[in-house]
């Protein structure tokens, strides 16, 4: 039984005993009555003096009950100690119960007809005056049944057939008062319970009541609910207060388009879940509309005005960052393009040059000078794929690779420092960064490198993820003197997680995120450029983004770090692609007529010499007029276009194409060149098709996308 229920059934008890002191005066009366009545009619039938005592104790026990009934109602007894009282009343019932239940036995005469009329009159009267008062107490009521079985008993032992006729009836008095004692005690114990549950649910209510209330007036927003009919049936000040209503008479039924209407400016009845009110003063308010079960609303206004400044201000920031973003693109594109067309020159010359004067005496001088230009173009390189991914232009193409070929390959590159038939190479590598603007410096880090492959197949580009790799391996190997580098893969589920450990001085835990930012490199403050850019780790986290990789890395100072990337593995058999063959050498530029549009004069002079050294005959044009003037001019048609993204004028490279291959009528296989970075003109570059390479372009690879043109196109024309 719960603590609720029974307090209920303690409340309950105490109410039925409190009405045993309430009727009390005319129990008294009615004691005193009956039996003085009871003495009067049978003074003369029986002994005066048993008749005197017996009215004595009824007196007594009449006085008894009156100062009961006077220390209950002078002391209001509580819900602890009220079971006292009523076993007190019950007692006293039972002494009333046997003195009554004398009376047949001392006065009752069979002979004398009379007082057997007289005692069942009384005893019957004094039971139903019992059944009004302390029926709704059982303990108490059982002794007037008492008095009854008394009178019962002596007619059926004194009275021959006349008495067992009268107690038959008696018996059924009493019977049929017991019923109805135990209706009128249930009856009032369940319209007792009813009034305490009543009661206890109104007082339930009202706590309730004054607590929404409370919460109401005390919560940050303005509240208001109003009915189906749209009038208003509870509100709180911030309500009035949101609105400047503050000084308008609201009352409870009122219409709350009514109300809306009187605000400044007048606000109309709210159609949408959710809107926004502005005042005349400028303050913003956010109302939201939620429906309840009955059909009615709940309103609620809040202050919106510095949360809007905020994002006003958070936009005006973005904006403005996206501004510095656009503005520091266009000045890398710029740059970028500016540096690219003199490199991109002299690697054009120097390789011309070098293939004309190289012997076993100039050949040191010419190593030097092709290492200090790749360190040169592997710089604007990482400037270049950085704008590259920021414009989008990048596209993986996603699907199986091995791991342990991935990884075949990767030691491969790192064999030529070598490599032991147990898999662990001693790196010697050369890192190569320009000391003073023309003279190159070589130090040695004496690292070991393990690679442990995995036979899992991935899902992922396998150009990028290796890109991915080698930055990370290089990065490890640039960090860490005299140490140990790990590469190894661990088996996660459904994913592979490589990772690439180091025995390096580590990084603190407030830069592992700062690492992966553009130009941010840890132990270079002065911004030493023969330690790199330090673009590598940005471009892997672009790089492992477009894939949807994860990366991730911990450190420990003095211990070494950890740079792993999660991939996901293909479970499903699948035959896999080898590489394509590199292409072989062969005469295919011999005689072969190209035409080179270039703005600058030292680039076309450049490649003019380069190509005719490869056997080409080259036409050059510094415009598109001057292409056209000379194609005009009677110069044979070309068989090739190598034409700059980035001409004079308005005018781009690809709508010289354009143009160009109007004019001779054909298609003629084309190659753009550009040194431009910025991301639009990237994704036009992209999208047109052509084969697209980026300033500073080293010899061989220019040599090798002209041969592949041209193999391209000359199947095509025989198909």
């Amino acid at each position: 039984m719960s603590t609720s229920n029974v307090i209920t059934r303690t409340k309950i008890q105490a109410e039925l005993i409190g009405t045993l002191f309430r009727p009390a005066p005319i129990a008294i009366i009615v004691h005193i009555l009956f039996s003085t009545l009871l003495v009067t009619l049978l003074w003369g039938k029986a002994s005066h003096s048993i008749l005197l005592i017996w009215l004595a104790l009824i007196y007594c026990l009449t006085l008894a009950r009156c100062i009961l009934i006077h220390a209950y109602q002078r002391r209001l007894p509580t819900l602890e100690v009220i079971p006292r009282w009523g076993t007190a009343a019950a007692i006293l019932s039972w002494l009333f119960g046997l003195a009554w239940g004398t009376a047949p036995i001392l006065f009752l005469d069979p002979a004398r007809p009379a007082s057997l009329i007289i005692i069942t009159v009384i005893m019957v009267g004094l039971n139903a005056q019992a059944l009004m008062a302390v029926a709704s107490y059982p303990p108490a009521h059982f002794a007037s049944v008492l008095a009854l079985l008394s009178l019962i008993t002596v007619l059926l032992l004194r009275e021959g057939t006349m008495g067992t006729e009268v107690a038959l009836l008696v018996s059924l008095n009493l019977a049929a008062s017991l019923f109805y004692a135990r209706n009128i005690y249930k009856t009032l114990d369940h319209s007792l319970r009813l009034r305490f549950e009543n009661t206890a649910l109104r007082r339930e209510t009202e706590e309730k009541s004054a607590l929404l209330e409370s919460t109401l007036q005390h919560i940050q927003q303005g509240i208001s609910l109003v009915d189906r009919e749209n009038q208003l049936r509870m509100w709180n000040q911030h309500f009035l207060d949101l609105l400047g209503l503050s000084q308008h008479q609201i009352t409870i039924g009122q219409n709350l388009s009514t109300i809306l209407s009187a605000a400044d400016p007048p606000l109309t009845r709210i159609q949408q879940e959710q809107t926004e009110y502005r005042r005349t003063d400028g303050v913003i308010i956010e109302i939201r509309q939620n429906t309840m079960p009955d059909g009615g609303w709940v309103l609620s206004y809040t202050d919106i005005s510095e949360l809007k400044r905020r994002e006003e201000a958070l936009d005006l920031a973005r904006q403005e960052a996206e501004r510095a973003n656009a503005a520091k693109t266009r000045f890398l594109a710029t740059a970028s393009h500016d540096l690219r067309q003199p490199i991109h020159a002299l690697g054009l010359f120097f390789a011309n040059l070098a293939e004309r004067v190289r012997n076993p005496e100039t050949a040191p001088l010419i190593k030097q000078i092709e290492d200090s230009i790749e360190a040169i173009d592997t710089m604007l390189n990482a400037l270049l794929d950085i704008s590259k991914l920021d414009a989008g232009v990048v596209h993986p193409h996603v699907g199986p690779v091995v791991v342990a070929d991935l990884f075949k390959r990767l030691a491969t590159e790192y064999q030529s420092h070598g490599i032991n038939p147990f898999g662990v190479v001693l790196e010697r590598r050369l890192f190569k960064r320009s000391e003073t603007e023309h003279r190159p410096t070589v130090r040695e880090t004496n690292n070991i490198l393990r690679m442990r492959p995995s036979p899992v197949v991935v899902q992922s580009d396998p150009a990028m993820l290796e890109r991915i790799l080698r930055n990370l391996i290089s990065n490890a190997l640039h960090y860490t003197q005299n140490g140990h580098v790990l590469v190894g893969t661990r088996r996660l589920r459904d994913q592979l997680r490589i990772e690439v450990h180091d025995t390096g001085p580590g990084i603190p835990s407030d830069q592992l995120d700062n690492i992966f930012l553009e130009f941010h490199q840890l132990g270079n403050p002065e911004r030493d450029r023969r330690q790199g850019l330090g673009l590598g780790l940005a471009i892997v986290k672009r790089l492992a983004a477009l894939l949807g990789h994860h990366i991730a890395v911990r450190s420990h100072l003095g211990r070494g770090s950890c740079f792993s990337i999660t991939l996901p593995i293909v479970h499903e058999s699948a035959s896999y692609l080898a590489a394509s063959p590199v292409m072989a050498a062969g005469r295919e530029l011999q005689d072969r007529r190209i035409l080179m549009l270039d703005d600058d004069i030292a680039v076309l002079e450049a490649m003019e010499g380069l190509l005719q050294h490869w056997g080409c005959s080259v036409i050059t044009a510094a415009s598109l007029e001057e292409a056209r003037e000379k194609l005009k001019a009677g110069a044979p048609p070309p068989e090739l276009l190598i034409v700059d993204y980035r001409l004079r004028g308005d005018l781009s490279g690809l709508e010289a194409v354009e143009i160009l291959q109007k004019n001779l009528r054909r298609y003629v296989p084309t190659l753009i060149i550009t040194g431009d970075t910025s991301p639009d003109h990237l994704r036009e570059a992209e999208a047109s098709g052509y084969p697209l390479l980026h300033k500073p372009v080293q010899p061989a690879k220019l040599r090798g996308v002209l041969r592949h043109l041209i193999r391209v196109y000359e199947r095509d024309s025989l198909n």
